[in-house]
């Protein structure tokens, strides 16, 4: 005799629901990518260190000019310059505090930017796919002021916002925009027919095709695009500070410059090259987790 074993009517099985194993499944992955973003900042920051003491010793850099990794540890942490280093009248702890004041400040500032380019960059793609005339319109203007070098951006944007936080944000929201905008809008348009075909055939509009289809497909695009962005934001907010003297890791370093405190250039660069290595690889985690949950390939690990 066989029996015959039939479901439980009272149990319900929601689709998307996840269970004991797909969560050990995410919590597998997002180990393996924390572990792999932490490996790739350690080793940037190895082969960074080694071309940074080749170019000094391949050119032969004036050791007045040319700060090697050795000077920069002890203007942070200790009293006593390496041999051949004339001694400054900073100290250390002088000396990471204007340092740590000027990143957080740089970060604030490449925030805004960056999250106001981001949005910006998100609603005008939307647009581009909903409206193709205001694509038609808008896309040879953004791609003519893509190409104008933001040197010679930036003094006509400090001269229409003013100088300050929002001239910063500002250029810090040019520099994000553009290549965002691309990325995004090729990721828009790479759903596929059918499923649109679905939307289509079941009433939907173009709205509900736009979010429920062709965001998650361009999921993958976008964190492209915020990957390529988040230097960019911090690159752009450091230009501004430069040129407008604003306090800021651009402000310091021409401040720096100004009195020939090379270790302290040498500083500001090496933090702010340092920061956009870990704001890129914490980009790639946070894209690996939300690709992992609603992405166009959820699930399939």
């Amino acid at each position: 005799m066989t029996a015959v074993i039939t479901p439980d009517p009272t149990t319900v099985v929601t689709p998307g629901t996840p269970t004991e194993e797909s969560s050990t499944s995410f919590a597998g992955l997002m180990l393996r990518r924390v572990g792999s973003a932490v490996t790739t900042v350690v080793l940037s920051l190895v082969v960074l260190t080694i071309l940074w003491i080749s170019v000094l010793n391949v050119f032969n850099v004036s050791k007045f000019v040319g700060k090697s990794p050795v000077d920069v540890y002890n203007y942070l942490f200790t009293d006593h310059p390496a041999p051949g280093v004339r001694p400054t009248t900073m100290t250390p702890e002088m000396a990471r505090s204007q340092a740590l004041t000027a990143l957080w400040k740089t970060l604030f500032d490449a925030g805004i930017g960056f999250t106001v380019g981001i949005i910006l960059a998100l609603l005008i793609a939307s647009l581009f796919v909903l409206y193709k005339p205001f694509e038609f319109a808008f896309m040879p203007i953004a791609m003519l002021l893509r190409s104008v070098p933001l040197v010679a951006m930036a003094p006509v944007v400090l001269l229409i916002v003013g100088r300050g936080t929002g001239a910063i944000a500002t250029i810090g929201a040019i520099v994000v925009l553009f290549p965002a905008l691309v990325n995004i809008v090729l990721g828009l348009r790479s759903t596929s027919a059918e499923a649109l075909d679905v939307i289509r055939v079941n009433g939907g509009s173009e709205r509900t095709a736009l979010l429920k289809v062709r965001v998650p497909s361009a999921l993958p695009n976008f964190f492209a695009a915020v990957r390529i962005s988040v230097p960019g934001a911090v690159v752009g907010a450091m230009l501004a500070e430069w040129l407008s003297g604003f306090v800021g890791l651009g402000g310091l370093l021409s401040g720096y410059k100004g009195v020939a405190n090379y270790t302290g250039v040498w500083t500001i660069v090496m933090l702010s090259v340092v920061a956009s290595i870990v704001l890129y690889s914490i980009a790639t985690i946070v894209e690996t987790a939300v690709l992992a949950k609603w992405g166009p390939n959820a699930g399939k690990r």
